[in-house]
């Protein structure tokens, strides 16, 4: 999925590098001229692609004589919305980049001769990128093709960076799994350009997943975005949540998770009085299941992951790892930063090994609030905004 944040437009490129925008336009799909032929990366063998740190900006690779063809693509606002595309000639010889829509931007004149030894659709231009260059261009969201100085525009590096510093405003760890990062980076990302887009088109069957909805409402507002248009929806997804688990002998831990993020919400916009509401819904509910083992591969990792790191209980009190320290992070530094307990209180906290016992580095945002270690430590609480101290161990 590529866009940009609330911009009520977007593309998606496939596992091949070709770009399909939402707009019902033909799909851009790229060839490579090398030393020895063309190179379609849609049948290649040696194409590889990544969403550089999970965020919508996508490099996808095509092994050549000598090197790699390297494709990145990303959107900017600017001029109404663009899809730039970047093609690095990381190989030791001049390459050619074909383009199979006319309407494509480009401060170069493609060639004149077009595309030779290929058959494309027409309209296709081919423009030469030498050893070690970068051909840069754009498509409109519009279909218009004005005179922009791509130059000017932000590069894949720079958008990246951008991306994360909006994503990580809503919390970030360093922990020992390291697929987990790329995986919340996405899907923050993904709620971030959605977001202008009716709630049916931001996941699939998300308008009768109510704790998918209120997870990603959340996350909205900790990237800072408004969400009153939805707090209608929010209320009902509550009701619903509520509803499902009031006779439930244990509460499942992510409709646990998906009431206190609406209680977040509600907080966030003003509305104390609904926020009151839900929470004092959830004191009336069974006692929370167990987190499950594994990870959940929807927005539910998001919380599934703080759940772990932070844990805001129904009584105000907060547990740091309440669950204890997973096996494969025993020995590992691992930290996290603005994780939310509340919609004004956010626990930071790093975690450093001496010897075997994990030693303990907090800081809360807000007002202080009842720290503990849950089952990592029974025997440590504390009420200080910030501190350290040497734990006791951690679950067999």
């Amino acid at each position: 999925m590529l866009g940009v944040r609330g911009g009520g437009w977007s593309a998606v490129v496939n596992e091949r590098g070709s770009v399909t925008l939402d707009d019902g336009s033909p799909t851009l799909l790229w060839h490579v001229a090398a030393d020895d032929r063309w190179h379609d990366p849609a049948k290649e063998p040696g194409v590889r692609q990544q969403r550089r740190a999970g965020v919508p900006v996508v490099e996808t690779r095509v092994r050549i004589p000598g090197g790699d063809a390297v494709q990145r693509v990303y959107a900017v606002p600017d001029h109404g919305g663009l899809f730039v595309m970047e093609f690095s000639n990381e190989s030791t010889l001049p390459i050619a980049i074909a383009l199979t829509r006319p309407d494509i931007i480009s401060m170069r004149s493609p060639s004149p001769v077009g595309p030779q030894g290929i058959e494309l659709p027409e309209g296709s231009v081919v423009f030469p990128v030498a050893h070690g260059s970068t051909l840069r261009v754009a498509l409109c969201v519009n279909g218009s093709q004005p005179a922009i100085n791509l130059d000017r525009l932000p590069n894949a590096e720079q958008l990246q960076r951008g991306w994360l510093t909006s994503v990580e405003k809503a919390g970030w760890s360093i922990v020992p799994d390291k697929s987990l990062s790329p995986i919340i980076n996405r899907l923050r990302s993904d709620a971030l350009v959605l977001s202008a887009h009716p709630v049916s088109q931001w996941a699939d069957n998300i308008e009768a997943d109510d704790v998918a909805f209120l997870l990603t409402v959340h996350e909205l507002v900790r990237m800072g975005e408004r969400v009153e248009q939805h707090i209608f929806a929010v209320v009902q997804a509550v009701e619903n949540v509520l509803k499902a688990q009031r006779k439930a002998a244990s509460v499942a831990w992510d409709a646990e998770r998906a009431l206190f993020a609406a209680q977040c919400v509600f907080g966030a916009m003003g509305e104390t009085r609904a926020a009151s509401d839900v929470l004092l819904s959830r004191t009336r509910l069974a006692d929370v299941g167990a987190l499950p083992n594994e990870a959940p591969t929807d927005i539910r990792v998001i919380g599934w992951l703080d759940e772990q790191l932070v844990s805001a209980r129904r009584d105000g009190t907060v547990a740091l790892l309440r669950y204890g320290i997973p096996r494969m992070w025993l020995g590992v530094n691992f930290e996290c930063h603005d994780i939310v307990v509340s919609h004004n209180q956010a626990v930071s906290y790093g975690v450093r090994w001496h010897a075997e016992r994990p030693a303990l580095l907090w800081e809360v945002q807000g007002a202080s609030i009842a720290l503990d270690a849950g089952a990592t430590d029974p025997t440590w609480s504390s009420t200080a905004t910030s501190g350290e101290t040497l734990l006791a161990g951690f679950l067999p």
